[in-house]
């Protein structure tokens, strides 16, 4: 029995060997953590358009049927939540989202990663190492410039991840973009599922956000009475609360133009991550809701847990369409969509990736005017992409160039670093074979007979008399 268990270790050693590199293939530039554990090795790079589409290739071999309404909702899925990495909204002594914020909601060109004091950024690779979190406002750490929801950016931003964090002015709040009370609102000790789903857990404007808890988000007909943010919080320009213009009654929030595509999209990612256009009959809980979304205020203001059968809504559905339109992608989201799928949940939101899904799914708005009539088909393999964003996080846009003039200018490729690398994949292997041949021969000396042994030590010995002869007879020379 003991020479059988020991004869196992070998391709055990072996498979989890293999095991490894795997893993380190399929991650690149990631480093898995344990959970509850923030990396500090974190990648700044953006993904290739090559990564982008593989990581929907599961659709691909679909029929178009599948690829439209809400059955591209249901396919989507699967893919949203496998190797899904989720955190906690009162972990760490409710740290663990403000630390999130540090990197995902960072102001990359008020605190550009060169000037990070907490580790060290590599710019070749973009990378930074040994990164330390804050912990509190008087243990800050890096206290990188954070880029708020609800906060009029043509003016200098005032949020810093460890300042005020109250419903003050200059406060920040964690917002969930999609009310944690429609559908989800339950206290979880280890992972907030949905609740804490960093996607749509973002830094916002502390009185702003508590001024619109739990409404739908829509256009608000200014003609009547409302709530501008303005009067209270000066640099949150364009954001209200009052009567909806679309459906002409019912209580809606509008926020400024440069975050209602965020928000939207935000909101699209929500209902294709969690939803059950699958009929599941178990596994909807307050960890995995079922989300829909809608053009009435039926589900408005409404608050509770959702099952396999009832689900919890937001809307306006057609407002969102427009304003992924209005708003489109912007460098920002797609940084923050890369670092979260790089470092941090290892999914993707769909929408920024292909904005014209939401299309697909819904229907089209614009100008007053919506048609879920006419919808496309999802295709990774040829959709165009939300890409190249600048500035580059490392570094401060510095540029004064314009926008007309910088499309005319041809980019000079940066020069190429010919020095010799060394191959980490090569090393890697080198040293997992290593380590499996050392092992071998343990197992292969524990295994061998007592007879054996004393002939490997009687060897051993042989040459060791040997070669102390040898010493004796040349110091006599």
């Amino acid at each position: 029995m003991k020479r059988f268990i020991k004869a196992l270790t070998i391709p055990f050693v072996l498979g989890a060997t293999l095991s490894f590199f795997v893993d380190f293939e399929s991650k690149e530039f990631v480093i898995a953590q344990a959970s509850g554990a923030l990396p500090t090795t974190i990648s700044l790079r953006d993904n290739t358009e090559t990564e982008i589409r593989n990581y929907y290739n599961n659709l691909n071999s679909l029929a178009e049927s599948e690829l439209q309404g809400t059955n591209l909702l249901k396919n989507l899925k699967p893919i949203l939540s496998n190797n899904q990495r989720m955190y906690s909204y009162d972990r760490n002594n409710g740290t663990e989202i403000w630390q999130l914020y540090e990197i995902i909601d960072r102001d990359w060109e008020l605190s550009p990663a060169n000037e990070i004091t907490t580790g060290t950024y590599d710019e070749s690779t973009k990378t930074i190492t040994g990164y330390t979190y804050g912990k509190s406002a008087s243990n800050p750490g890096d206290n990188p410039y954070v880029r708020a929801l609800y906060v009029d950016r043509s003016v200098e931003n005032p949020m810093k991840a460890w300042g005020n964090h109250n419903q003050t002015y200059g406060g920040i709040n964690r917002e969930h973009i999609w009310p944690k009370s429609h559908g989800f609102d339950e206290e979880l000790s280890d992972s907030d599922g949905a609740r804490g789903d960093p996607m749509h857990l973002w830094a916002a404007d502390g009185y702003t956000n508590n001024i619109h808890n739990n409404y739908f988000y829509g256009y608000v007909d200014t003609s009547k009475t409302y709530v501008d943010c303005q009067d209270k919080i000066s640099y949150s320009v364009g954001n209200y609360l009052g009567t909806s213009k679309t459906l002409g009654k019912g209580t809606v929030f509008e926020p400024q133009d440069s975050d209602k595509g965020d928000i939207a999209r935000a909101v699209f990612y929500m209902v294709a991550r969690y939803n059950n256009y699958a009929g599941a009959t178990s596994g909807i809980d307050a960890n995995e809701p079922n989300l829909i979304l809608e053009n009435n205020l039926d589900g408005n203001n409404v608050t509770g847990t959702s099952t396999a059968t009832t689900s919890f809504s937001l809307g306006i559905l057609q407002d969102l369409l427009e304003w992924n339109k209005l708003d489109p992608v912007d460098d920002f989201e797609i940084h923050r969509n890369n670092l979260l799928f790089n470092n941090y949940t290892f999914n993707r939101n769909p929408f920024i990736d292909f904005p014209e899904w939401a299309d697909y799914i819904w229907g089209t708005s614009e100008n007053g005017v919506y048609d879920n009539t006419s919808k496309g088909f999802a295709s990774p393999l040829t959709d165009p992409i939300s890409q190249n964003p600048s500035p580059e996080p490392g570094t401060k846009d510095e540029s004064t160039t314009s926008e007309s003039e910088s499309e005319s200018i041809v980019p000079i490729p940066e020069p190429q670093d010919e020095s010799p690398k060394f191959d980490m994949k090569m090393i890697i292997i080198i040293g997992a074979v290593v380590v499996a041949v050392v092992i071998i021969l343990i197992v292969i000396f524990a295994n061998a007979s007592k007879k054996q042994k004393k002939k490997m030590v009687k060897s051993a010995k042989k040459i060791v008399k040997k070669s102390s002869s040898k010493k004796k007879s040349s110091s006599k020379k």
